[in-house]
């Protein structure tokens, strides 16, 4: 594995009272550029089948695009706003798709543009950027009220006689065109690999037979079509599974450790902060790996207890005994020096943005392209919102079973600085093909890795749930 990373700028900073610490350098692997794979606009009464999800060699990401990447997500910013989340929108918005490497923001708007889109044009133009917009056949408010629609009209019913009842997650099309499904086959889903019951909990949800069709994705899309109103893509995808199970934490706990479930599996932890209603510090991880109970390290220090949860954010506050700090652990997850960075501040994604994920399983994770951002996704039946779905870009993994919980971050002006990083979201799940591991580069050699991984927006812990993140 050594001689496939990178070790990028940041010294390597000691862990204060830490006895085993988590992680190892930052890592970014080789990789070649690739256009946001999103969809083109197309007949409202014509279905069209989406391309079956798939990874793509791009080059390294490097500063300066990254530093691009965070002045389009800010002009992007000016006319959405930030006080909801990547899942909810108004007005004629349709979306936005950013292109870091050309510097180019692409707005789609359905009607008039008003004048505050105008005016971010010529904003960005006086930075060398370039803002393009162009006709939207459904804002995003009135594809998220379709997708809604076809949520309530599937709820309950059997695969076999209404095959969108198959559906594993509805993405709105970021240039509002449509909508996207991914529904179970037959074949869709991977064999269950075996897991250590010591190292990671079981995150392979059964599907029933009622949540399965062999229906065409042609047809699947037509059928969606007709309940949503509006076009669709289909595509058969695997569901995705939670990522549920670095070694020793302490006060003031971090974010990307691991954490011992009240059942004793294992999740990984997620940012520090407070909790607006009370003031209580806490530390975030997800609700499938516990609504109730007490937290441990796994040397079975005390971390904390789990206080309020929201599974439709698959999010749970746990109240910490102790200090919650401003830090996540980055590098290997395996390092003995307690190498990590500082939380600056919090944003939200959009797609064609860079991520990187930080679990306790496989560590630190870039490079990873955002796919959609603000989709709901099902998994055993089980519905999260506001979900980001993304991509590992190069030949590794983007998330690994037992990283659930852990944080994902970006770096807004591309120096991966100690100092200046950006808290994106909280890991919820794996999905897409199953990659071998490469050895030594996860805590369990018996855990799954996924090519890509959907995330929790911290748009919606933080609006949404009163979470007010330590920097």
């Amino acid at each position: 594995m050594h001689d496939l990373i990178f070790i990028l700028e940041g010294a390597v900073l000691p862990r204060k009272l830490t006895t085993a610490a988590m992680t190892a350098a930052m890592i970014a692997a080789t990789l070649a550029v690739a256009p946001f794979a999103g969809a083109s606009s197309s007949p409202k009464n014509t279905p069209v089948i989406a391309a079956s999800p798939t990874s793509s060699t791009l080059a390294t990401v490097d500063k300066a695009t990254l530093k691009r990447q965070a002045q389009l997500d800010a002009l992007a910013d000016q006319i959405t706003g930030t006080s909801g989340t990547e899942a909810e929108h108004v007005g004629g918005y349709g979306g936005v798709v950013v292109h870091p490497k050309t510097g180019e923001l692409s707005v789609y708007w359905k009607g008039d543009v008003p004048q505050n889109v105008k005016d971010v044009q010529a904003s960005a133009a006086a930075k060398g950027l370039k803002v393009t917009v162009s006709p939207a056949a459904y804002s995003a408010q009135e594809l998220e009220a379709a997708r809604d629609s076809l949520k309530k009209a599937v709820k309950g019913k059997d695969a076999a006689t209404e095959p969108v009842a198959a559906w594993n997650s509805i993405a709105v099309l970021p240039d509002g065109s449509g909508l996207s499904v991914t529904y179970n086959s037959p074949t869709s889903q991977p064999a269950p690999s075996a897991k250590s019951a010591k190292s990671a909990k079981s995150t392979t949800h059964p599907i029933s037979a009622q949540r399965i069709t062999s229906t065409s994705a042609v047809d699947v899309a037509a059928r969606a079509q007709t309940l949503a109103g509006v076009p669709v893509q289909a595509a058969s995808a695997p569901e995705m599974e939670d990522t549920s199970t670095r070694v020793s934490d302490v006060s003031p706990f971090w974010a990307g450790a691991q954490l011992t479930n009240p059942d004793g599996s294992w999740c990984s932890s997620g940012f520090g902060g407070t909790y607006t209603g009370t003031g209580s510090k806490i530390i975030l991880t997800a609700s499938h790996c516990a609504t109730s109970g007490e937290f441990t390290t796994p040397q079975g220090v005390k971390e904390g207890y789990a206080g309020i949860s929201n599974t439709d954010y698959d999010t749970t506050f746990v109240n910490v005994i102790g200090e919650s700090g401003k830090q996540f652990y980055d590098g290997a997850w395996n390092d003995s020096t307690g190498y990590h960075k500082h939380v600056a501040s919090w944003g939200l994604n959009k797609a064609g943005d860079y991520v990187c994920t930080s679990g306790s399983m496989s560590g630190i994770h870039c490079n990873i392209l955002v796919q959609y951002a603000g989709i709901t996704m099902n998994i055993g039946g089980i519905d999260r919102q506001n979900v980001v779905k993304a991509i590992r870009t190069d030949t590794s993994m983007a998330v690994a079973g037992g990283d659930s919980g852990g944080p994902v971050v970006t770096s807004p002006d591309g120096t991966y600085s100690n100092d200046n990083m950006q808290a994106r979201g909280l890991i919820s799940a794996g999905w897409g093909s199953t990659v071998t591991c490469p050895a030594g580069s996860v805590a369990n050699s018996g855990t799954t890795c996924y090519e890509g991984v959907a995330f929790i927006g911290m748009s919606a812990i933080v609006n949404k749930m009163g979470f007010n993140l330590n920097t």
